[in-house]
């Protein structure tokens, strides 16, 4: 399994790379009032709209410096993912991968495990299990309606 490896406050956190649309440098956010709290607001990346998720704010983090940002497939929607930086693709075989402890993974269970990879453990970082139901249906009415006063500004 191939994992791309990012920072936050000092911990190595992993996606598997097949949800990974790109890596970006960090970029201008446009606010939106009344997006959810761990939503920044959004981007313009290559004609589309993507909200940018806050991975610090949604873990109970302070903010953090942002380097990068993750595009994340999350249930067919893109979402890009505020980290501090990435740092590489890693190869990690499946018997290296455990379960995350039941007491650790309190986040809406997005960290179902871990990989152990040269004596480092890294947590894997379910997006699919990130964002629930409900955010992506509030997300995708904050693009429709970011991209509808988009075209009445025309």
């Amino acid at each position: 399994m191939q994992l791309l490896s990012f920072s936050l406050n000092g911990v190595d956190y992993g996606i598997a790379l097949k949800d990974v649309e790109s890596i970006e440098s960090r970029m201008d956010i446009v606010n939106v009032p009344t997006a959810p709290a761990h939503i920044k607001g959004i981007i313009r990346l290559h004609g589309e709209i993507v909200p940018v998720f806050c991975l610090a704010t949604r873990f109970g983090l302070q903010d953090r410096p942002v380097e990068n940002m993750i595009v994340a497939n999350v249930n067919g929607m893109k979402v890009a993912l505020e980290v501090e930086k990435v740092k590489e693709i890693v190869d990690v075989d499946n018997s290296r991968v455990l379960p995350m402890p039941i007491l650790m993974n309190g986040v809406k269970n997005c960290f179902n495990d871990v990989a152990s990879c040269q004596k480092e453990l890294i947590v894997m970082l379910d997006v699919n299990s990130l964002v629930s139901l409900e955010e992506q249906q509030q997300i995708r009415k904050l693009i429709d309606d970011s991209g509808k006063a988009k075209e009445e500004q025309k």
